[in-house]
């Protein structure tokens, strides 16, 4: 990246205060501890900390410039004066995507997001270099710093975008102009602050908003919203599942514990045979949008394919591994109803000689489902031959509850670990997994250390 300090002022709708306006930026940051010369340091107001305290210790660094909301004493560095760092930070970003003439694959839903766009990524590296989000950083921040990753060496790129509250896809799309979008599911995450599933989808429809005439949205044609898109949206849409009117169909399945064989078939008359090396059937609908968009952007169905045979699923994600008898389900990156139930599919899929014990803590941002969610999360638990399950927070009460005898109910991660260490035996299988905030891969820590 290189943007001149000044261009950065101007596409923010800012004021040079202080500095050289010729100075050179190269990447920007929102760590103070991270930043290196060349850098811009972008000053976040939290809910604790206000990020412009550290300023002064950016430049003491070595770091070239920073913005700030308000005045501050002046110094040889640029400082930009703006309204809002972290809109500034988007409005720069976006001046730096205009540099850019190439695919942009957008990839938002309420589950999946990091799986799909790391397939995605994945089905397009044989024919392109791909620039695409690091982990899951989709956010108003994580968003703007993936865009400014792009380099003159990348001929195409997938971003991840997640929203949580009204009006901030718009924000996201204006910067990332993706040329075609993917859509995974409408769940009930953050029915806390968009209240609806209608509601949810009319924001991440936003992700459209920047596509131009030959811009294609592709969706999750299971899902029961999304198909009516078809109808209403002013782009093409293109579905992909297991059901018969998906545009991009998988049929004739084989499931095994290492991932799902299945016949890829297009409404066009295209097939072809796909292992996805990763179980669970939304693993073939992730494969599906990956083969739909690789095709879109002029792959071929066969490049696609053995692209696909060859990824390797993110940390904490559904990463299955056999320790000491145990065999340990680490899918404890996030969760929400949808993805609790498809990682019990996984768990009840498994040849065990032992027990199936789930290891569930609270699913966050469900507003007033979050009561009805986790109970029925506890049901789908003990309908799926779950044995043992231990529900971990406040809200997993219910877990607990739905699930009935058999289950126990923990505080804290220190409690359920040591259960666990007196409940778990060889030829075991465990399913560990809950919201971020949860903490949940502290378990699978202490799983993979005891079971040594």
């Amino acid at each position: 990246m290189r943007l001149k300090i000044s261009e950065i002022a101007e596409a923010a709708g800012g004021k040079l205060l202080c500095g050289d306006p010729e100075t050179v930026i190269t990447s920007f940051s929102t760590d103070s501890r991270a930043v290196k010369p060349g850098a811009m340091f972008v000053p976040i107001r939290g809910e604790k900390t206000d990020a412009h305290q550290y300023i002064d210790a950016v430049f003491e660094a070595g770091g070239s410039a920073a913005f700030t909301d308000h005045e501050i004493p002046l110094r040889d560095q640029p400082l930009v004066l703006v309204s809002d760092c972290r809109l500034a930070l988007q409005k720069a970003a976006a001046c730096y995507r205009s540099q850019f003439s190439l695919p942009v694959v957008g990839v938002t839903g309420s589950v999946g997001k990091t799986t799909s766009k790391e397939m995605i990524a994945q089905a397009l590296s044989s024919r392109f270099r791909v620039m695409k989000t690091a982990g899951n950083q989709n956010s108003q921040v994580g968003v703007p710093l993936t865009v400014c990753g792009l380099r003159k060496e990348h001929t195409a790129a997938v971003v991840e975008m997640g929203v949580s509250m009204p009006g901030e896809m718009a924000r996201i799309a204006a910067v990332v102009k993706p040329t075609c979008a993917v859509m995974t599911n409408i769940g009930v995450s953050h029915l806390e602050y968009l209240k609806t599933r209608e509601n949810i989808m009319a924001e991440k429809l936003h992700i459209a908003d920047y596509l131009g005439e030959d811009g294609v949205l592709f969706v999750n044609g299971d899902d029961d919203l999304l198909p009516g898109l078809k109808e209403t949206c002013r782009h093409k849409v293109v579905t992909f599942g297991l059901g018969p009117l998906c545009d991009w169909r998988a049929v004739e399945l084989n499931q095994t514990e290492k991932g799902t064989f299945f016949i890829c078939r297009s409404k066009l008359g295209e097939e072809t045979g796909i292992f996805v090396p990763a179980p669970g059937l939304h693993n073939v609908r992730n494969a599906l949008a990956a083969v739909a968009v690789a095709r879109h952007l002029g792959e071929s169905l066969e490049e696609a394919a053995r692209a696909i045979e060859a990824y390797k699923p993110p940390a904490m994600r559904q990463e299955i591994s056999q320790v000491g008898g145990l065999t340990i389900i680490d899918d404890s990156y996030n969760a929400s109803p949808d993805s609790m139930k498809g990682a019990l599919d996984i768990l009840a899929g498994l040849k065990l000689p032992g027990k199936r014990v789930a290891v569930l803590a609270d699913m966050l941002e469900l507003g007033k489902q979050a009561q009805a969610a986790h109970l029925e999360v506890g049901r789908y638990a003990r309908e799926k031959g779950v044995d043992l399950l231990a529900a971990i927070g406040p809200l997993s009460k219910e877990i607990a509850a739905g699930f009935g005898e058999g289950a126990r109910w923990f505080p804290s991660r220190e409690e359920a670990a040591a259960y666990l260490k007196e409940a778990l035996g060889p030829g075991d299988g465990v399913l560990v997994k809950g919201s971020r905030g949860m903490k949940t891969d502290e378990i699978v820590a202490a799983l993979k250390e005891f079971a040594k």
